[in-house]
């Protein structure tokens, strides 16, 4: 498996791990935030441009369209569990 695949798979790994664990921190009163989930999706888009990064080096500065399609659908994920977990609740 090449090293751009593995930092792909890594930062899906990470983006899913906020479904299963959560750290609500307090803001205000009677309001929080997820801080957790904040912090392992910020390592996940880490590690989704590190992988970009690889794939663009081993590919000659143009990465796979199966890379591409993957990328563009965790950055997407990653938004969308920013969103969650900065929401206050």
């Amino acid at each position: 498996m090449s090293s751009d695949a593995v930092q792909l798979l890594i930062a899906f790994l990470l983006a899913g791990l906020t479904l299963l664990v959560g750290f609500p921190m307090q803001v205000a009163p009677g309001r929080a935030v997820d801080a957790l989930d904040a912090f392992l999706l910020v390592m996940s888009l880490v590690n989704l441009r590190l992988a970009w990064n690889a794939a663009n080096s081993l590919n000659g500065g143009k990465a796979p369209a199966w890379f591409v399609g993957a990328g563009l659908l965790l950055a997407a994920l990653i938004a969308y569990g920013m969103i969650q977990a900065l929401t206050l609740r």
